[in-house]
């Protein structure tokens, strides 16, 4: 069965590549981009020169550090649509650590096809549709990630069917796996997700969710994890965003469990100053996805203000404290850092 579905989605792959670079759609465009994010983390609490296990972008401390450097080349038609990126920086060395061989490098790598004006069919290694948060800073409120932000699939791979309906739209996700691009020895490891969006005026609406196996453990069960977020935007230079996630999965014949809101905002002052904040709580007292043996418990903020130098390039200072909180041996830490993100973007069209 495993060998099938191997040689089935090799088979879509290939016909979606033949038939996305040889369309005659009349209206097409070609572009290369690059998206860099450097940063340098002072730790206020202490010579931490690696963040918490559980943070995994800008985790390194004391030191001017590449948290993103990618590079990508994107195809669209009226019907085909496809993108390739590759990519280096501790993002890429902490969230592909598991990926096999080119898979370590690789950002996203996908072709999709239209066959009716409302169906999308995409397969490929695409971001993940669980939660608010990019792996782009420049795309998100804050310049650091929320703690289940880091500890949720940024990317995934697999075949997505996606229909929109004017404001709404559904799409239904076959997945190899809970953040996996490569395929190893073992075969793929199945899993499906779901997504419903909606947009209502000043409120979009994203519920979302992962139904399957997160690892070849044998003492694993099934991983259910769901995501409720919302957008509001009252005005255009005000938004506002707050999501909650729950999960639960069979670990050790443990019923393990994750419970975690976040609420995050942005004001833009004027055209170049931007006050951002965030409020997160983590709460993962079994170890369902913070693998360590006393889990994690959490509450954390985040306040910062950005200044966008050019329309591609946006410095951002930022003040996030963590703090966690254990029952084990009754030991508490504080995570405090103080963050400078210099961000930017590059692009040009060719053709």
């Amino acid at each position: 069965m495993i060998h099938f579905m191997k040689k089935y989605a090799a088979f879509i792959l290939a016909c979606s590549i033949h038939g996305f670079l040889f369309s005659q759609d009349s209206v097409t465009k070609l572009q290369i981009a690059v998206r860099g994010e450097g940063y340098f983390n002072v730790s206020t609490g202490g010579k931490q020169e690696i963040a918490r296990t559980f943070l995994v972008s800008h985790n390194s401390n004391n030191i001017p550090s590449i948290n993103l450097l990618m590079s990508t080349v994107s195809y669209q038609s009226k019907q085909w649509q496809g993108e390739l990126s590759g990519l280096i920086g501790t993002y890429a060395e902490q969230n592909l650590a598991h990926e096999i061989g080119p898979f370590k490098n690789i950002g996203s790598l996908w072709v999709a096809n239209k066959p009716m004006s409302q169906i999308e069919i995409l397969v490929g290694v695409y971001p993940s549709h669980i939660g608010l948060e990019s792996p782009v800073s420049m795309d998100c409120l804050n310049p650091s990630r929320s703690i289940v932000a880091d500890n949720t699939p940024y990317y995934q791979s697999g075949i997505r069917f996606r229909h929109e309906m004017g404001d709404d739209a559904i799409a239904l996700h076959f997945l190899n796996g809970w953040q996996r691009s490569s395929i190893d020895s073992m075969g793929i490891i199945p899993a499906m997700g779901y997504e419903y969006t909606t947009k209502r005026n000043e409120v979009n609406v994203r519920v979302s969710g992962f139904v399957g196996s997160a690892t070849h453990q044998e003492n694993e069960g099934i991983r259910y994890y769901q995501h409720i977020g919302l957008t509001y935007q009252p005005r255009v230079d005000l938004s506002i965003a707050g999501s909650i996630d729950l999960g639960y999965q069979l670990k050790n014949d443990m019923r393990t469990f994750v419970i975690a809101p976040v609420i995050m905002g942005q004001w833009k002052m004027n055209e170049s100053l931007i006050i951002n904040g965030r409020v997160e709580y983590y709460h993962d007292p079994h170890g369902m996805i913070i693998g360590n043996a006393s889990g994690l418990s959490a509450i954390g903020y985040s306040m910062g203000i950005d200044w966008k130098a050019m329309s591609d390039i946006l410095l951002r200072c930022e003040y996030r404290s963590v703090k966690e909180m254990r029952d084990v041996m009754n030991t508490r830490n504080d995570y405090p850092v103080l963050g400078l993100h210099l961000q930017w973007f590059i692009a040009k069209d060719l053709m």
